[in-house]
């Protein structure tokens, strides 16, 4: 009776984070959907009545990030006066142990290494979906590369990377920390990696997820901001533009030499800090009970539903 009640105690206190990012993901995609369709009815409007479908600008459209900007607004007011300005400073903006130069460059090339983990894993998935004359090009684009307007870039580049490492690896993994180091950032990599809703895109968020999970544990959460912005602007928007000028056997080459090294690079680390790493996985224990829990409350069995069916429908729509 007494675990019955543990486990039913543990289901509430994980619950509430799933209905949490389902209810950001709809107010998201709403407030998102509204602002292209405002951008679309202005093209009309400015067409006074010469207007016809075909001439709609879809990449203006889609290119609107107006409502993703506004959600980040909203969903950051909502957090600070829920939680207060004692808990940011105190749970999400704290600090722990020092950081050395050496320690950020390798940081950095680890997240430089993950993206060539990303463009084997997309190039794997591309062939199996070729055997079902299916391919996941044309949506590669949407999701990856230079932006294309400027509501966009200050989005992807800047804003995004702010509110989610303030989302996952402030306010959720905060949340879980007190049941165990590890399994915090393993969960927080998971709900991040699946809140991004497509084949390309989870499995990489995950392993970034993980990365940036331990900087913000063992650094501070200002650090895995500095990276997550590093990624998206430095090498989404500006190396994919710098690409983007190039000859396509140039750039081909230049960006297989960039992650490829990078990659090499992180294997090499990865190798020399094994013992390091052993020992940091072996020591904490993960509670077998909270994994149990988390999975089986309703609030993350609708989040991974409805994150399972967006990835489905994108699935289909190749």
């Amino acid at each position: 009776m007494e675990n019955r009640q543990i486990n039913k105690w543990l289901r509430r206190r994980f619950r509430g984070l799933g209905w949490q990012l389902i209810g950001y993901y709809f107010i998201m995609n709403l407030l998102a959907s509204l602002a292209m369709l405002a951008q679309a009815v202005s093209q009309m409007a400015q067409q006074r009545g010469n207007f016809s479908p075909q001439e709609l600008d879809l990449e203006a459209v889609v290119g609107n990030a107006w409502g993703y900007i506004l959600t980040v607004a909203v969903g950051l007011v909502v957090l600070y006066a829920w939680k207060g300005a004692d808990y940011w400073k105190r749970e999400i903006f704290a600090k722990s142990a020092p950081i050395t130069p050496g320690t950020v460059m390798t940081l950095c090339a680890l997240m430089i290494g993950t993206q060539m983990v990303s463009s084997l894993w997309i190039m794997a998935l591309e062939a199996v979906l070729n055997l079902f004359d299916r391919s996941l090009l044309e949506q590669l684009q949407g999701v990856s590369g230079a932006s294309d307007s400027v509501s966009m870039f200050v989005y992807t580049a800047l804003l995004a990377p702010v509110a989610e490492e303030i989302l996952f690896r402030g306010y959720i993994l905060r949340s879980l920390w007190p049941y165990g180091k590890r399994f915090a950032i393993l969960i927080s990599a998971f709900l991040f990696g699946l809140f991004h809703g497509n084949l390309m895109q989870i499995p990489y968020a995950f392993l970034v997820g993980l990365l940036l999970g331990y900087v913000t544990v063992e650094y501070s959460i200002h650090w895995a901001i500095g990276l997550h912005v590093f990624n998206n602007l430095v090498l989404a928007d500006l190396f994919s533009r710098l690409l983007d000028a190039l000859p396509e056997l140039a750039a081909n080459a230049l960006g297989y030499l960039v992650f490829g090294g990078f990659f090499l690079a992180s294997l090499v680390i990865l190798a020399l800090h094994s013992k390091q790493i052993r020992v940091y996985r072996r020591g904490e224990w993960i509670d077998r009970r909270c994994v149990k829990c988390f999975f089986t409350n309703s609030g993350t069995v609708v989040f991974c539903l409805i994150m399972g069916l967006n990835v489905l429908l994108t699935l289909l729509a190749t």
